[in-house]
């Protein structure tokens, strides 16, 4: 059986089927702890999962004590947070990928590096996996598939840029950062993310990218995503953008 675990800045997620109740999903947050490394996070996090703990079927408790992986869950597919570094499909190279990551993200170099195909927006999504943090995984686990956060969400981007004349910028705000993005004709025209804090500090972004990228008044800005001060932030953006959407992904 699967288990899904989102791992982003803030927090651990766990999603699950549930075991016993057909059809229903399980949900668990575990909030990180400042001052120690993610591995340690999840290390905690797991051991005290109610998932993990609730759904091990009492006839496999015995196996569990001498194997090294969940008598129930044995495959993951952990989705994480580190920066991207967007490849276009047919200038992939495997070998290099490492070299141009650790090249763009220097504070990753001791991590290793998985490169993800998203044939959607024809890119392979190169980002940084901590090896601490693979093992702590693979000990819990029987197979571990790692995944980009952001990777679903820019699918669903490209999706929203079709129809209309307009060009479009894609905000998706997580965890005191925004990602944002732009497509045109299906490929990826722009792909960057920044920490803010601040909602001037979100405007200031936005704007930069919507007047680096030439983008005009009457062009679309898609907003998605956790936001603070939603409101202020739409007050200061109207000055300049006519055409501003919320969208769900």
């Amino acid at each position: 059986m699967k288990i899904t675990i989102r791992i982003t800045r803030t927090t651990i997620t766990f999603t699950a089927p549930n075991t016993v109740i057909e059809g229903q999903t399980d949900f668990e947050q575990y909030n990180m702890k400042s001052g120690i490394a993610v591995a340690a996070n999840l290390r905690q996090a797991l051991a005290e999962c109610h998932i993990l703990k609730t759904q091990t079927a009492p006839e496999r408790q015995t196996s569990a004590a001498t194997s090294q992986h969940h008598p129930v869950f044995d495959t993951a597919t952990v989705y994480v947070d580190t920066p991207l570094l967007l490849i276009p499909a047919e200038e992939y190279d495997e070998e290099a990928m490492p070299t141009l990551y650790h090249h763009v993200n220097s504070q990753y170099k001791d991590d290793n590096v998985v490169g993800t195909p998203i044939p959607q927006i024809n890119v392979v999504a190169a980002y940084a996996v901590g090896k601490d943090l693979s093992f702590v995984l693979t000990e819990t686990f029987r197979t571990v598939h790692f995944m980009p956060l952001l990777a679903p969400v820019l699918v669903e981007f490209c999706r929203h840029s079709y129809g209309g004349f307009q060009e479009k910028l894609f905000c998706y705000f997580h965890d005191r950062r925004i990602d944002v993005c732009a497509f045109r004709k299906g490929r990826v025209r722009f792909c960057s993310a920044f920490d803010v804090s601040l909602t001037p500090d979100a405007v200031y972004y936005i704007l930069n990218v919507w007047q680096t990228l030439g983008m005009k008044r009457t062009d679309v800005l898609c907003l998605a995503g956790s936001i603070t001060g939603h409101e202020a932030l739409l007050k200061e953006l109207r000055r300049f953008i006519k055409n501003i959407r919320n969208i769900t992904i």
